[in-house]
């Protein structure tokens, strides 16, 4: 397989922290890299000699300039990546900045799983649908994916993506990117594989437990997120995860990283008043007789204490008559 190193001059700094994180997985020794890019992209050198630290070949693609920003530079590298890799024979993925591989042997795992069927596109597949917010998210497969090396023959959209960038390239409008013009013939050619799970626009990568969790890098993201991976939980089956947009989990592979632990926030507990109990305990008695006695006493005393007391009243003293 050939890992299509596709990057330019805006995300240099990512693209090198990329490729030490595909160093850091180990050597692929039946396969071979290609970085794309235009002529005189920074960090060119500095990538390529990671790169060959850990595949016996590495090869290089200028890309066409003059198609500047997005979605335009990007639509023009994967249309020159498509043409340069029409000539050869293997599979290639046309890798991004934002791509990690999680496990060491990636590779060779996307190998074995393109070879159950080899003209398909494999890649991540959204289901799409439309987000909180109204925005609309297409059904297709993310165009960061594995493609057989003649797929153009079936994909003449693709094909014609040279002659749509320069329609759009002095518009003052922009063009879909590539994977969204191409979407009807990518899903028609196209496969899901649990291998590569891409969470777009993801970032702030940490650990909850075992499992790694991720962020949104504004509130678009967030907002698209909501619908594609409403977890926000990095799958355990992917061997390369695509969007990480601040290098978060690049350095949490190449750098052994320690990322900050995930802690939920917990809710104060519900505090519970208890009503105020007499300190006098009553207990009855357990001999009838005896209670009946108790309370009887009680009746009486009762009664006797509610009586009003008679007043005295002093006798005047009476004066005696003489006779």
């Amino acid at each position: 397989m050939n890992i299509v190193f596709a990057y330019h001059s805006g995300d240099c700094e990512l693209a090198l922290e990329s490729a030490k994180a595909i160093v850091e997985q180990g050597v692929n020794i039946r396969h071979k890299a290609t970085v794309c890019c235009t002529e005189g992209t920074p960090l060119l050198p500095q990538i390529t000699e990671e790169l060959k630290k850990v595949f016996p070949e590495v090869g290089k693609i200028i890309a066409q300039d003059g198609f500047n920003g997005w979605p335009l530079g990007p639509n023009q590298m994967f249309a020159d990546a498509s043409s340069h890799c029409y000539q050869y024979e293997d599979p290639w993925y046309f890798w991004e900045p934002d791509c990690v591989p999680m496990v060491e042997g990636w590779v060779d795992r996307l190998e074995e799983e393109f070879n159950k069927n080899t003209g398909k596109i494999m890649g991540c597949f959204i289901e799409g649908g439309v987000a909180p917010s109204g925005k609309i998210m297409y059904q297709l497969i993310v165009g960061s994916a594995v493609y057989p090396s003649k797929f153009l023959n079936g994909c003449r959209i693709a094909a014609n993506l040279y002659n749509y960038n320069i329609y759009f390239k002095d518009k003052a409008i922009a063009p879909e990117p590539w994977d969204v013009r191409c979407r009807w013939e990518f899903l028609q050619y196209g496969r899901d594989t649990p291998l590569i799970r891409a969470y777009w626009k993801s970032c702030n990568y940490q650990l909850r437990g075992e499992s790694i969790v991720f962020f949104a890098e504004n509130a678009e993201a967030q907002d698209v997120q909501n619908v594609t991976c409403p977890d926000r939980t990095v799958s355990p089956k992917a061997v390369v995860v695509h969007g990480c947009k601040d290098g978060s989990l690049h350095r949490m592979i190449y750098d052994k990283y320690v990322p900050p632990v995930y802690v939920e926030i917990e809710q104060p507990e519900e505090i519970v008043v208890q009503p105020l109990q007499s300190k006098v305990t009553f207990v009855a008695s357990e001999n009838k007789t005896e209670s009946e006695k108790f309370l009887a006493s009680l009746r009486s005393l009762g009664k006797t204490l509610g009586k009003p007391k008679k007043s005295r009243k002093k006798k005047k003293p009476q004066c005696k008559q003489n006779k």
